[in-house]
């Protein structure tokens, strides 16, 4: 019985899609069981999916398999008053990050211009505009289907200030041509130490705000956010996101230029 709290305390709904992650002791097989147990119990849920714990590439994808109900990996998210289209085989999503979508966006002020490094399906930016006030906000993402969704959340939400950028965010950003920029936001941790010098040179010193989402590697014991502001003195607010490994930690920071 504990066993099974577990699991239906690790269910991801996105949209009318349920999200299981996948034991390393189970198979796709062993959770078919369960998945139509969701289906039952939620009949609002149309398809279930098992993912495992990986996220590779520069994508940032992880490994899913279609366990129960329709055959169907694209839905509409809602998040504060925002929706979103995508599909969750062909881009990055984490509801995790759904407090950081709107923490960055409660600071953000009216009229400031942004740049997105890795926007994604664009929660970041579509909520920085529509929410926060924000003049233009500049989003590249490397991944096709990313702006692909990212367009058409545009065009959902009516985040017309919104500016995708197709293409690697570390040639892009320089065709950005703004004499001040407000705020960057870098959410690619695995690259957040590169790319936290890339936007220092498109920040304004002294005004600029880089929301870096950095991984830590840390010795048992050591704590993340001490290591974490250590190697980024100029951080103002930090917080640990989440635990990869018993030494590795996905931590934000906000960071006066």
């Amino acid at each position: 019985m504990a066993g099974k709290l577990g699991l239906w305390k690790k269910i991801e709904i996105v949209g009318d899609l349920a999200i299981i992650g996948i034991p390393f002791d189970k198979k796709p097989e062993d959770m078919i069981q369960f998945a139509n147990e969701i289906l039952k119990e939620m009949p609002y849920i149309k398809a279930v999916w098992g993912k495992y714990r990986d996220v590779e590439g520069d994508y940032r994808l992880a490994t899913f398999v279609h366990i129960a109900g329709v055959n169907k990996s694209e839905t509409l998210y809602k998040e504060h008053g925002c929706v979103y289209y995508l599909d969750i085989t062909k881009v990055f999503f984490s509801s995790k990050l759904s407090y950081e979508h709107i923490r960055v966006a409660n600071q953000v002020k009216r009229g400031e211009t942004i740049i997105n490094m890795f926007a994604g399906f664009g929660p970041f930016s579509i909520l920085s505009y529509v929410k926060g006030g924000a003049r233009r906000v500049y989003s590249i993402d490397i991944n096709p289907y990313a702006y692909y969704y990212m367009k058409a959340n545009i065009d959902l939400n009516k985040a017309y200030g919104v500016i995708p950028m197709y293409g690697d965010a570390f040639k892009r950003i320089y065709d950005i041509d703004e004499k001040e920029i407000d705020r960057i936001i870098v959410p690619l941790p695995e690259k957040g130490e590169e790319a936290y010098e890339v936007a220092l040179q498109k920040a304004t010193s002294g005004k600029t705000i880089i929301h870096l989402y950095a991984q830590i590697d840390v010795k048992k014991d050591e704590d993340p956010i001490k290591k974490a502001l250590e190697k980024y003195p100029k951080a103002f607010f930090a917080r640990v996101l989440r635990s990869v490994n018993p030494h590795v930690y996905h931590v934000v920071l906000d960071i006066k230029a």
